[in-house]
């Protein structure tokens, strides 16, 4: 999660000069404000201390951008305070201004306290330092920590601070101040130096530019791309805007807008942010700052007069585009109207002028307002050279969705729909090969990658960055490749997945997402037997299954000889895994080895590898001796040595841990004649 932190600059000097009951209307004042930014991107208020605020970003519920949605709702709450700032300047002739720290990391969300006065908090390192964050920032400045920064920096204009020494830590922390939003972050995805080309899309390549042929001929086309999130969606848009480019295609004509999470209930939301994005419009531009920046954008882009003149006036309606209240002017009916009717004939105008592409990006994001205006704008297929591209995730419950089914009911004849599926794991190999470049790749690093990416190209892509950072994969002297340290050990997930796999979690219902952890316990595979076992009676994990199969998160994988569910992603199980508290992982993994016992009693040593490793986790190592025992046994058995030997190193260090001096003789002597066997085989 991302914590913020934020106080009122030299308070105590200025509560002196105010009566208790005035200095409280003040802060009451500029609390209403600030959170009603931090509300704005779904942040959740923890706790008004005083004059401070505490946030949360990513619990109790989490999104997959938590760290970006943090510095948003602090550079609104910036613009919040400049404004009430300057009424306060003007009334009583007083600088109020505040300081805000973020940090993003674990952290464990619970009640704390007596029964009679306790209180849900956030506690762990990562909170203590977005508080040292605020307390050594400069009064009306966002001090950011380097974790936080390393997640979204790209999104936003930061100025490194160095180290920044902080009460309570052995070294400095790297901090950022945040300036401003990036108005060009340039590619959000990908690995900085390193690229790779379009790998496994041939199928779908071939559509687009189809598509894209149809209408430089002059034929209306309309593409939904669909997929979950890191499948090559956004890449494969970014391709076909080059190859518009390459043949031809004029830039003014590739119109492109984009869902976010936290702007899905703001009417015309999409098309606002697209508007603003094009001409350069700030939130507090004045209609006639609006007017003016529309004209010359038009112009900019060698719109003639005309353009302008119908144009500027459909793009400034949308922009000052809000909500009706009761008592207004107009209704919503009829700002509806009027969008709808300056829009509609401006853009027959591009398109029949010349072909024009509008791509609307993660509309499973978008707000109805938009969706239907998209919808209204479809008519244009039969009129002129309009290609109309949409993606979105597979949320049938998202208004995008009603999109694909009006496109696919009313023009047939126009419209092609893609479902893009993970990587086949040939073309997967081929991505880690493009990406790094290393001749003697160790068999068991690729492997891993490749395990744990599950034909996910954005999983790859993060996979080997958080291998670049942690310095088991690094660059040459050379500069020209890199190179594979020959010992490699698993990699904990990295944080950019964490926050996208726990935000689809916690969509889930609270009962199908206990389910999906302890399945986590159990394992990427498991027996529904196990699961049954290990759960309440009264949970119905049928109904579970079948909602998170829904949702791909799980997969049946075979019914014989007895029922079986897997995780579709390693990551994904990684992630549920990685949301358990440690004291509830250990009951699980002993329920889950007990279960295992009783389950398969006739067959111990055929499961002892899973029972040791159960038993181990649970912080039994008597069992967990006598499985690991057992295991070594078997797998000498089956002439598998390094497994036996591996097994036997785990269970002397259950010995030792036990004091079981004997036994850790015994048991040195069996892995001794077990590595001669070996040797000698």
């Amino acid at each position: 999660m991302t914590a913020l932190f934020c106080d009122v600059a030299n308070s105590t000097a200025l509560a002196e000069r105010f009566d208790p009951e005035d200095w409280t209307e003040i802060i009451s004042e500029a609390f209403a404000r600030l959170t009603d930014a931090i509300r704005r991107y779904d942040g959740t208020v923890a706790r008004l201390m005083g004059d401070g605020i505490l946030a949360f970003f990513g619990a109790p519920t989490a999104h997959e951008d938590d760290p970006q949605r943090a510095i948003l709702a602090a550079l609104a709450m910036m613009e919040a305070v400049r404004l009430y700032g300057a009424e306060l300047k003007a009334r009583h002739d007083i600088d109020f201004t505040v300081r805000i720290g973020i940090n993003t990391g674990p952290a464990v969300v619970a009640e704390v306290g007596a029964p009679q006065a306790a209180e849900q908090t956030a506690l762990g390192d990562a909170v203590n330092v977005a508080a040292r964050m605020e307390q050594t920032a400069t009064p009306g400045t966002i001090q950011c920590s380097d974790d936080t920064h390393q997640l979204v920096g790209r999104l936003f204009d930061c100025e490194p601070l160095g180290p920044v020494e902080v009460k309570g830590k052995s070294a400095p922390i790297a901090a950022w101040r945040v300036l401003r939003a990036n108005a060009n972050p340039g590619r959000l995805r990908g690995i900085e130096g390193v690229s790779a080309p379009m790998i496994g899309r041939d199928r779908e390549w071939a559509v687009l530019t189809d598509a894209m042929v149809d209408v430089m001929q002059g034929r209306g086309r309309i593409v939904c791309l669909i997929g979950e999130a890191g499948l090559g969606k956004s890449r494969l848009i970014a391709e076909l805007q080059e190859h518009w480019m390459a043949q031809g295609g004029d830039a003014a004509h590739w119109l492109q807008m984009q869902g976010v999470p936290y702007d899905s209930s703001r009417p015309f939301g999409l098309f606002q942010n697209f508007a603003r994005t094009m001409f350069g419009v700030e939130s507090d531009d004045p209609k006639e700052v609006i007017h003016q920046k529309v004209s010359d954008g038009i112009r900019a882009k060698g719109g003639t007069e005309d353009d302008v003149a119908l144009c500027s006036v459909g793009f400034e309606r949308v922009i000052n585009a809000r909500s009706v209240n009761p008592g207004d002017e107009f209704t919503t009916e009829e700002v509806r109207r009027d969008i709808y009717d300056v829009l509609y004939p401006a853009f027959r105008q591009k398109c029949q002028a010349n072909p024009l592409v509008i791509v609307a990006e993660d509309l499973h994001w978008a707000d109805t307002a938009s969706v239907d205006l998209i919808q209204h704008l479809m008519g244009l297929l039969d009129e002129g050279s309009l290609l109309i591209i949409a993606t979105s995730r597979p949320e049938r419950q998202g208004p995008g969705w009603k999109l694909k089914v009006h496109a696919e009911t009313e023009f047939p004849h126009r419209y092609a729909e893609l479902h893009l599926k993970p990587l086949a794991p040939a073309d997967t190999d081929r991505l880690v090969s493009a990406l790094l470049d290393i001749a003697d790749l160790p068999a068991e690093l690729r492997a891993m990658i490749l395990r744990k990416a599950d034909g996910n190209p954005y999983f790859v892509e993060e996979i080997v960055r958080t291998l670049i950072e942690d310095g088991v994969v690094y660059r040459t002297d050379d500069g020209l490749h890199w190179r594979a340290d020959t010992a490699v050990a698993d990699i904990a997930i990295p944080d950019s997945l964490q926050g996208l796999l726990v935000a689809r979690m916690d969509r889930l219902d609270e009962e199908t997402r206990a389910t999906l952890q302890r399945a986590a316990v159990i394992g990427r595979s498991f027996y529904y037997r196990i699961l049954q076992a290990i759960s309440d009676a009264t949970i119905a994990i049928d109904r579970h299954l079948a909602s998170l199969e829904r949702v791909e998160l799980l997969r049946e994988s075979r019914r014989n000889p007895e029922l079986e569910y897997m995780f579709r992603h390693e990551l994904a199980r990684d992630a549920a895994y990685g949301t358990i508290l440690n004291r509830r992982r250990r009951e699980f993994h002993r329920l889950v080895a007990e279960a295992i016992e009783t389950l398969f009693a006739d067959r111990l040593a055929e499961k002892a590898h899973l029972l040791a490793q159960h038993f181990a986790l649970a912080g039994d190592q008597e069992k967990a001796l006598r499985y690991h025992e057992m295991a070594a046994e078997t797998a000498a058995g089956l002439h598998a040595g390094a497994e036996g030997l591996n097994h036997y190193d785990q269970a002397i260090a259950a010995a030792q841990e036990l004091g079981a001096l004997a036994d850790v003789t015994r048991l040195q002597g069996a892995r001794s004649a077990l590595a001669a066997a070996t040797m000698a085989a």
